[in-house]
């Protein structure tokens, strides 16, 4: 388990520490679905600083899928995901510079998208992976 990973599991909730590799990942992602959308709604109430605070975390944490990619093994497709990330983190800078939801609008569609795929991954190969 990559040390990032192990990180974002030292800092959460005991029932995360036992949480497997895969779960971790859907967890992080969960997270960042959930702090995009109290960064919309407090960009829509104007609360500046909790909007600041929601998008630092989301920041983070995207890093921390960034983090744990196997670049290694992973080849292109982690390129190409680390690639998204940044991308990502460029979309959420820029609603927090400007005040606007629109970039996380689109964010939310991507992490969304990333989250159903991983989610969908089948039992059997999630274990050849947590060995």
């Amino acid at each position: 388990m990559r040390g990032s990973i192990k990180k974002y599991q030292n800092n959460n909730l005991a029932f995360v520490e036992q949480a497997d590799p895969h779960t971790l990942i859907s967890l992080i992602m969960q997270h960042i679905l959930g702090n995009l959308a109290g960064a919309k709604g407090a960009i829509d109430r104007k609360e500046i600083e909790n909007k600041n605070k929601m998008l630092g975390k989301v920041i983070g944490l995207i890093g921390e899928l960034q983090d744990s990619l196997d670049m290694e093994k992973g080849g292109e497709i982690s390129e190409n995901l680390y690639n998204l990330y940044t991308y990502m983190i460029t979309q959420v800078s820029k609603a927090n510079f400007t005040n606007s939801p629109e970039p996380l609008t689109e964010v939310i569609s991507l992490i969304s998208e990333i989250k159903s795929g991983w989610d969908g991954i089948p039992q059997e190969i999630r274990q050849q992976y947590n060995k």
